[in-house]
């Protein structure tokens, strides 16, 4: 009976990861937008609701969720009236990064890029920029294949987050919405928190189906759906095992292995913020400087880590020319 027990509560859990707990929280494409928005002032309910064209039982229910997860905080509204107005805690900020990688993402691999802005601009160095993720010891350009991993302080076995959460939103983005975004047309594929968990297995080492299913637990009917859709939207490829030639296996295109920089800042927005007293599941290692691996996003112009006190959005028309690199 113990036994049986044992692997009933087993079957509900999956191995602890930064990226689950933080996809547990903010891994819906309602979630994602919103944070969004929020980095380019936007504080009420109305403008979310007209900016990103979202029905107001979900935006109400957003709201609640990121204001009970300490994304967000009401205040008085700014106006004096009996509105209320919502703001980035430190720690819906601190997603600014990985807001910045999925608009690097959309403007590498989106053909629509609606709900976008044209360009970023740094004000720091006054040059249309894209920003890019580098290791904070060395600054060199972070490579999936030069980074290294192994079991940190605080692994082991998460709960199993409820599968509300998990459950895969259908809705598109609204043509009528009024607001460009950081998080563009990628959030149809990206925003939900098992589509992410896939993509994190395959940078971890899992290209077949039973080796995914082991990292991630998801159901064999989710799984199936979830590698259906990164195929169809060039994320994966199937191809033919090199190790075991009669079994098949998934291999991530360039344009999945670019989704490289959203997975890493999850990561280390979940291990500030989500991590248990005795640390973060996971450690990584940069190869090149043989140091324990803190990513950053930089301005490729000038090099200095990006605030969003200090990015304004314009549109590609406004005629702005880039800066070289240097």
């Amino acid at each position: 009976m113990a036994k049986n027990s044992s692997r009933a509560s087993d079957s509900r859990t999956i191995p602890a990861n930064s990226v689950s707990r933080a996809l547990a929280l903010i891994g819906d494409r309602w979630s994602l937008l919103m944070l969004a928005a929020a980095f380019q002032g936007v504080r009420r309910f109305d403008d979310w609701r007209l900016g990103i064209g979202i029905a107001t039982n979900v935006l109400t229910d957003r709201l609640n969720r990121l204001v009970d997860c300490g994304c967000l905080v009401r205040v008085p509204a700014t106006d004096g009236g009996r509105r209320q107005e919502y703001r980035l805690t430190p720690m819906g900020a601190a997603f600014y990064p990985t807001a910045l990688m999925f608009w690097r993402f959309d403007r590498r691999w989106s053909r629509r890029r609606r709900l976008q802005p044209g360009a970023l601009v740094h004000t720091g160095c006054s040059a249309t920029m894209m920003p890019t993720l580098v290791c904070a010891h060395c600054r060199k350009p972070v490579d999936p294949h030069e980074v290294a991993y192994r079991e940190g302080p605080g692994a082991g076995r998460d709960r199993m987050p409820p599968p509300k959460v998990s459950r895969r939103s259908n809705v598109q983005l609204d043509d009528g919405a009024q607001l460009e975004t950081l998080v563009g047309d990628s959030v149809d594929y990206f925003g939900d928190r098992w589509t992410q968990q896939v993509l994190a297995a395959f940078f971890l080492g899992a290209h077949r189906y039973e080796e995914i299913r082991a990292q991630t637990h998801i159901s064999t009917n989710l799984l199936a759906e979830r590698l259906k859709l990164l195929t169809e939207h060039g994320m994966l490829v199937r191809r033919q095992s090199r190790t075991q030639p009669s079994h098949m296996e998934y291999a991530l295109t360039p344009k999945g292995k670019d989704a490289y920089p959203i997975i890493l800042t999850l990561m280390k927005w979940g291990d500030r913020w989500l991590a248990t007293p005795a640390g973060p599941p996971l450690v990584l290692r940069h190869l090149p400087c043989r140091r324990r691996l803190d990513p950053v996003v930089v301005c490729d112009c000038c090099g200095d880590e990006l605030d969003p006190r200090h990015v304004s959005f314009r549109r590609a028309a406004a005629g702005l020319k880039r800066v070289p690199s240097r």
